[in-house]
């Protein structure tokens, strides 16, 4: 059987000053992101890992990157970067940034998921590249531990799909910083959850979760 850690980046300041990210801003991990990265570690390092992926934006190697130290080489893949926010992108979360939410994330979950935002992807975009790298990975990988590090958006989109829920349900996946995700995929295909958003390391070490919810 092959089992998938699923997990979001630590924290950043444009997380904590409530700034929309996406995939066009490059942010590094604040403190607290590399403290949570470090708990993250420190409780996943005796996990036999086959294989470690992250994103092409620094903040999910930053999160990962204590597994060099192991002997790992994450190997960065595009198609699971951030969902691409467009026009709100380095934008705070004022009144008019959040209606603009509202509507999107609304327009989904009654499943127009066509629906963007300005000079944005979509959903269905986003699925689409990543399920290109899920089969790449489900090719190269059937049974062992893989550690994929990504971002929220993207990770909800991830789970509806792989768990079978659609992606009209996006907003039923909660994902805190660092937050753990454990899938088993049986070799018949079958892929359950085993984990979902499991934050034990960040409690263990006295370290807040953080969740953005830009409806607010």
């Amino acid at each position: 059987m092959l089992k998938l850690y699923l997990i979001r980046h630590g924290e950043t300041d444009y997380n904590l000053r409530g700034i929309v990210q996406g995939g066009g801003v490059d942010s590094d991990l604040n403190e607290t992101g590399r403290q949570q990265g470090r708990a993250f570690f420190e409780e996943y390092r005796q996990i036999p890992f086959s294989k470690i992926y992250c994103s092409r934006l620094k903040r999910t190697f930053q999160t990962i990157e204590d597994f060099v130290s192991l002997g790992f080489e994450p190997e960065v893949h595009e198609a699971v970067n951030e969902f691409g926010w467009g026009d709100l992108e380095g934008k705070l979360a004022d009144a008019e940034t959040r209606r603009l939410f509202r509507e999107v994330t609304d327009a989904w979950a009654k499943g127009l998921l066509e629906v963007g935002v300005p000079n944005g992807e979509n959903p269905i975009v986003v699925w689409e590249r990543c399920r290109k790298f899920f089969e790449m990975v489900f090719e190269k990988h059937t049974e062992g531990n893989i550690l994929i590090c990504t971002h929220g958006r993207t990770l909800r989109i991830i789970l509806t799909q792989l768990l079978g829920k659609g992606l009209h349900n996006m907003h039923l996946f909660h994902h805190d910083n660092t937050g753990v995700n454990v899938l088993n995929v049986h070799r018949s295909g079958l892929i359950e959850a085993e984990t979902l958003n499991c934050i034990s390391h960040l409690e263990k070490y006295g370290l807040a979760a953080t969740r953005v919810d830009y409806r607010r």
